[in-house]
């Protein structure tokens, strides 16, 4: 397999950013050089809204939410959750975390968990002032994450719940009770301040793999640009005490709220999702079981109805919002 088909600075621009997008490359606060991307909605249609989309653990903006074209191909724009998000009005951005895809830093690792929350919220900010088209001030703004990235939205949006409009999260990173139960982990999470301060960059956390879709396990497992190796100790125990900080502060979420965990999916805890839809006092909130489903809910069989719930909660709101303003 030649390396062009897997290397991200080889493949055509129009192939992932569409017609219309860009990206923007930053050094963020830490001096780390930050890819943003911007995909506009469809320039025939009138913008309704924002989408801001945080990637999972050991991925990259363009593996999670764009189209797969199957093993050792990299994923495409066309056919793509954004496309159709585009072309019902929608404006999407985002970022490579630090130590993934485009952006800098080592693979798979960061110094804090708020480090990825920050670069989020850098992007979802500076999106209106950067003159791309449909990304225009006074545009309500919804947070979407994955795995990981659900449980950086969820902390986004309580640290900044006056910036969204709205949060939709698939298979979160709300608990990682099940995870820390995994083989040796139980014995050395005890350690994991000990560790984190004298090996940060140790690869010792063990992760469970997808065996309901070992399709696209092998995916994953041939894309080189995805992190493969085993949770380095520094974030292990950054993811774990952001979950536990989250918990702690979840009934304080008031923002509406469209959450997705199968009941399946051992990577994260479906329970603790639902513990959170249940203590958030959003009075605007839903939580759907995807039935036959594990953890990658946008791109295992059923992933059509997950879009297809996804945008019709989207237009509901800001057709909502939209009946508001004019009052």
């Amino acid at each position: 397999m030649a390396n062009v088909q897997v290397d991200l600075h080889a493949q055509s621009e129009t192939e992932y950013l569409g017609p219309h997008g860009s990206k923007r490359v930053y050094a963020n606060k830490l001096g780390i050089d930050i890819c943003q991307y911007f995909w506009p909605a469809a320039p025939s249609i009138k913008p309704k809204g924002i989408l801001v989309f945080a990637h999972g653990h050991g991925g990259y903006l363009q593996f999670d939410c764009l189209r797969s074209l199957g093993p050792g191909r990299l994923c495409v724009y066309e056919g793509s959750l954004v496309q159709q998000l585009n072309a019902a009005g929608y404006a999407v951005c985002g970022n490579d975390d630090r130590g993934a895809g485009r952006s800098g830093g080592l693979r798979g690792y960061c110094d804090s968990f708020n480090d990825y929350v920050s670069d989020l919220l850098d992007v979802a900010r500076c999106c209106t002032s950067l003159g791309i088209s449909s990304f225009e001030e006074g545009l309500p703004k919804f947070l979407c994450g994955l795995s990981k990235g659900g449980c950086v939205v969820l902390t986004a949006a309580l640290e900044a719940p006056d910036l969204f409009a709205g949060v939709i999260c698939l298979a979160p990173m709300v608990s990682l009770e099940k995870l820390a139960r995994r083989g040796l982990n139980p014995y050395l999470r005890p350690l994991g301040k000990l560790l984190s301060w004298l090996a940060p960059t140790w690869p010792l956390f063990s992760m469970n793999r997808n065996t309901m879709y070992p399709d696209l396990q092998h995916e994953y497992d041939i894309d080189e640009n995805c992190y493969h190796g085993n949770t380095r100790v520094r974030n292990a125990q950054e993811c774990l005490e952001a979950t536990e900080r989250l918990v702690a502060n979840q009934a304080k979420l008031r923002l509406p709220l469209l959450l997705f965990h199968a009941e399946a999916d051992t990577l994260t805890d479906p329970e603790g999702t639902m513990r959170l839809y249940e203590a958030a006092e959003s009075s605007d909130k839903t939580f759907i079981s995807p039935p036959n489903m594990w953890h990658i809910l946008l791109k295992e069989p059923g992933h059509e109805v997950v879009k297809m719930q996804i945008l019709e909660w989207l237009d509901k709101r800001t057709v909502q919002r939209a009946k508001v303003d004019k009052e």
